[in-house]
């Protein structure tokens, strides 16, 4: 196999210091850039729906959740690990856009809940099949069993890393 930008690192760390085990580079190196790479694919695909990676993830929160009543903001930004101003921020811009509409709570006078927009769920479940598409697009140079293998060993790392 010909060699990529981490074993050229490995390989100068070797010849500057022989006794410096970079080995864990050869795992953690390669999730950096692919990572790097990943999310730079995904914002052009998403950029073409007018869509950040945060914007993309509240549309399709609100799709997944499918709750016709509405969402509560505080309730979308600890599902994900935000603050509720930054989850402010984006619902002002997806409401400026006409991809969702907040609505007084009934059973909250000062709060709020959020919902789609015919137009919001038009866009999010284009975008989601966009980025499907692209998640088996860059997926492609490997095997399904490889894939099944990196999935697995990643979901440990996850899981011992991952706040319960």
């Amino acid at each position: 196999m010909e060699s990529d930008s981490v074993d050229r690192i490995i390989q100068a760390w070797r010849d500057r210091d022989p006794h410096l085990d970079s080995s864990s580079l050869e795992v953690t190196g390669r999730l950096l850039l692919c990572a790097g790479y990943y999310e730079r694919t995904v914002g052009t695909v998403l950029q073409r729906f007018g869509l950040s990676i945060a914007d993309f993830d509240v549309l399709n929160t609100l799709r997944r959740v499918g709750d016709q009543h509405g969402s509560k903001p505080s309730d979308m930004a600890r599902s994900s690990l935000i603050t509720t101003g930054a989850m402010t921020s984006r619902l002002d811009r997806l409401e400026r856009a006409g991809l969702i509409r907040r609505t007084p709570d009934p059973a909250d006078r000062r709060g709020v809940l959020v919902r789609l927009t015919p137009q919001g769920s038009k866009v999010a479940r284009q975008a989601l099949h966009e980025l499907i598409a692209t998640n088996q697009a860059f997926l492609e140079p490997l095997s399904g069993q490889q894939q099944d293998s990196i999935a697995s060993a990643l979901k440990q790392l996850l899981l011992h890393h991952e706040p319960r």
